[in-house]
Formats: C-alpha cells, structure tokens, sequence
C-alpha cells in the first residue's frame, strides 16, 4: 500500500464519522434520511474527489463537484413532501446537500474546512433547535365543518370571523354538498403565527349556529 493510498482511505474514514454525526442526529429524530444515507451521501462525494485527483491535471475538479451537486440535488428533493401548504423534509434535504459538500471538501484534503463545518452544522442543527420556539413561525391548518346547507354562507362568515379573531388566516376555500342537498360541509385552509392548539379554535367554532361537526387538522 502506498502513502497516497493511505491517505485516501484515511479521508474516506473521515468522511463516514463526519457524514455519520450528522446523519445520526436526522436519525434520532426520525428524519426519512438517516445516518446510512448521510454516510453513503458523503463517502460517496469524498470518493468522487478522490478518483478525479488520481486522474491527474488534466481532469478539472470544478466539473466533479458540479456533477456531485446536481446528482445530490435530485436525491434531496426526493426527501421533500409537499401536502397542500405545508412543506416537510427541508432541513433534511439541505443535510444531504450540506454531507455531500463535507465529502467534497475531504476529497480535497481540506480537513480542518470540513471539521469546523461538521461543528457549526451540529451546533445549527442541535442549539438552535431548542430556541426555534422563540421566533414567530408560519403554519398552516385545515378546518372542516358541516352544516345545513341553507346555512352556508351564515356558517362561512361566522367562521371568518371567529378565526380573524383568533389570529388564523383563511387562503383558501372550498364547498362539499352531500347528494340530497340538505348537508354541506365547508373545507378552509388557514395559515397563522401564533401557537396552536386544535381544541380552542373548534370551540370557539362550535358556537356558531348552524355546525354540526367540527374536524382540525
């Protein structure tokens, strides 16, 4: 075994504990990406680095990590879940972008770039996570409430005024009539700061006359 081929396994080393802390930390929060596929996401990019270097100069590096950028990209995006307005899997997409990019810079031998790297990646990941309550978050909610339908549009003005009370926004709306037209059941999507608890919005729903069932979600 040669000294560069020392090196390189010990850099492939480096990129499973990096790519490991951080993939362990999804995992314990049961994160649809987790600590096997951070690992792979980053041994991987290191890999790619290195067999581009042992290529020699006539081979650019620029259009290796051009290439590991676009193929994380797709894989990142297949961690993402879009249900109407509300978006999962963000953070866990930009972790594989942000592995893939620790593998490249150990290909690289930047060791102490991707050391201090892993070390704000976690402190971002683990402090700031506990203070993220502090700061006024966006989240969207589903109401829907059946009714008569003769009382239709008393039941969607009352419930517009109970939630513009209680800090809800409604963005979107959409009607369901049952066959035999007597029962009709109003769907509204709503979007809010504030901090959430399904059961005092529905009471304050189920005062207004003419609901029969209230469902939150």
């Amino acid at each position: 075994m040669t000294a560069q081929e020392l090196v390189s396994i010990l850099r492939l080393v480096l990129a499973v504990i990096l790519g490991g802390a951080v993939g362990f930390e999804r995992q314990i929060h049961g994160r649809p990406a987790g600590l096997r596929t951070h690992i792979l996401v980053c041994l991987g990019s290191a890999l790619v680095m290195i067999l581009t270097a042992s290529f020699g100069p006539e081979i650019d590096p620029g259009r290796a990590v051009a290439g590991i950028v676009t193929g994380v990209g797709f894989l990142g995006a297949g961690v993402i879940v879009k249900s109407k307005e509300i978006v999962r899997g963000l953070t866990t997409a930009a972790c594989i972008w942000f592995v893939a990019a620790l593998g490249i810079a150990i290909g690289q031998g930047l060791y102490v770039i991707a050391l201090s790297s892993t070390a704000i990646g976690l402190i971002v990941l683990t402090l700031l996570a506990r203070f993220a309550h502090v700061v006024p978050n966006v989240s969207y909610h589903i109401v829907e409430v059946e009714g008569a339908t003769g009382d239709l549009d008393e039941i969607e003005a009352g419930c517009r005024r109970e939630l513009a009370a209680l800090g809800y926004r409604v963005v979107g709306l959409s009607v369901r009539l049952d066959k035999a037209g007597d029962s009709a059941a109003l769907t509204l999507r709503l979007r809010t700061r504030r901090s959430v608890k399904g059961l005092e919005p529905a009471r304050h729903l189920s005062a207004i006359e003419g609901i029969r069932s209230i469902r939150w979600d």
